[in-house]
């Protein structure tokens, strides 16, 4: 089961890469290539961060995005919330669109799906954009390593 969608999965990809470069400004084209992310649709994830002040964009040839906050203060959960996707994780794992109805008579497994739903979503609010970077980091040296 996806927990949350792709655009929440390549902001994070995006964003990680953006933290492991913190200092210069990255071309939405060396992202694109480098996480394997589609570019028309990295494009509309990197100015919408740029809209809601994620980002910094600089136009022009020697223009780029760089991160305008702080990755060890912007969480997983913090970039669902941005994104308008944390109702994905108020939903019952058996009927999605029947949850409310299970807050009088809940299933039997809706209790147990309560827990395991809190313990994720306390997962996704402590792990921070900064610890992405250790994976992103292990992600590139393997793509050297192997000559791609």
């Amino acid at each position: 089961m996806m927990i949350y969608s792709d655009t929440v999965r390549y902001t994070l990809m995006a964003l990680a890469y953006l933290a492991l470069n913190r200092g210069r400004l990255v071309k939405a084209e060396e992202i694109a290539r480098t996480q394997n992310i589609p570019r028309p649709f990295l494009s509309k994830i990197l100015h919408e961060l740029s809209k809601r002040d994620i980002l910094t964009s600089v136009k022009g040839p020697k223009g780029g995005f760089t991160l305008k906050v702080d990755p060890e203060k912007l969480s997983i959960w913090d970039v669902i919330v941005l994104l308008g996707e944390e109702n994905k994780f108020q939903t019952c794992i058996l009927m999605p669109d029947k949850c409310e109805v299970y807050e009088t008579n809940p299933c039997v497994i809706h209790h147990k799906w309560e827990k395991i739903k809190r313990k994720v979503i306390d997962f996704l609010k402590s792990t921070t954009i900064a610890e992405l970077t250790s994976v992103e980091e292990r992600h590139l040296s393997n793509l050297l390593s192997s000559g791609k």
